[in-house]
């Protein structure tokens, strides 16, 4: 059975209300260790703009940690502004060029949290 009969909308555009994916086709959220080092972050925004490229509709990054007090892992980057995580913007540019659109994942690592 050919893929587009089973599933028919897969290719298909989605209306969000606030932006429109080109296809319903998602990229999960995983950590390339790419996104822990600034020298790093070109060849991040490349992983992200190939997959987008290849007809990923949405891409989620792997987790970023919305504050600077408490995180899971000491290396994961902390996104509470772009100023802090410059990865996200650079990346964000480049899957927003190559079609796709683009989600940071927030990790909250609650009882589990590492405090500086």
């Amino acid at each position: 059975m050919a893929a587009d009969t089973r599933f028919p909308h897969l290719l298909a555009p989605l209306d969000l209300g606030f932006t429109t994916l080109k296809n319903r086709v998602l990229m999960g959220s995983m950590h390339t260790g790419l996104e822990d080092h600034k020298k790093d972050f070109p060849k991040l925004a490349a992983y992200f703009a190939e997959r987008a490229a290849g007809e990923v509709g949405l891409i989620v990054t792997g987790g970023s940690h919305p504050a600077c007090v408490a995180h899971c892992c000491r290396s994961h980057p902390v996104c509470s502004t772009v100023y802090r995580f410059p990865g996200i913007s650079w990346s964000a540019r480049a899957v927003h060029a190559a079609g796709g659109r683009f989600a940071c994942r927030y990790c909250m690592p609650g009882a589990m949290a590492i405090t500086r």
